[in-house]
């Protein structure tokens, strides 16, 4: 005797778990560069922003010397910072350092607004260009790079 309730060979469904298989794989492909990429960039902004944290710390110790002997400075200022001896201690800073502290960044620049707004506080802005490993495409507008600017804030005293 047959069963009449045998399923038909053939039908109209045969393979589609399979194509659904693979649409799923590669958007789950796509979703894990993509998701890597941005934790990639995400990183790279970190470093760059402790290394801001370092040179701002740095130079609100920077004291302009020819505003600090001066007797006609504000009592309130303990050790005045000028934009131009901000700068010159981050440069300092930078050419004493390691080399290896600004190699991992690619167009590592010091950038405005580095300097000290009010001559309290110690302001140092970088900037360089993260370049994600894997460039999917949804990340192709960005695929030379993605700048990145951080900006640290230490105040002397």
């Amino acid at each position: 005797m047959r069963n009449s309730r045998a399923r038909p060979r053939g039908g109209s469904e045969d393979g589609q778990i399979l194509l659904l298989s693979l649409i799923y794989g590669l958007v789950t492909l796509a979703l894990v560069m993509v998701v890597a990429s941005v934790a990639s960039v995400y990183l790279e902004r970190k470093r760059l922003l402790s290394l801001a944290d370092a040179l701002a710390a740095d130079a609100a110790d920077a004291v302009d010397e020819a505003q600090f002997y001066t007797t006609d400075r504000p009592s309130t200022v303990d050790l005045p910072l000028t934009d131009a001896s901000v700068r010159a201690a981050v440069e300092e800073y930078l050419r004493a350092a390691p080399a290896s502290m600004t190699e991992e960044f690619e167009q590592f620049a010091i950038v405005e607004p580095t300097g000290s707004p009010d001559g309290d506080v110690a302001e140092v802005s970088l900037g360089a260009v993260s370049r994600p490993p894997l460039v999917p495409w949804v990340l192709l507008p960005w695929t030379d790079g993605i700048t990145v600017e951080v900006t640290a804030r230490a105040e002397a005293g």
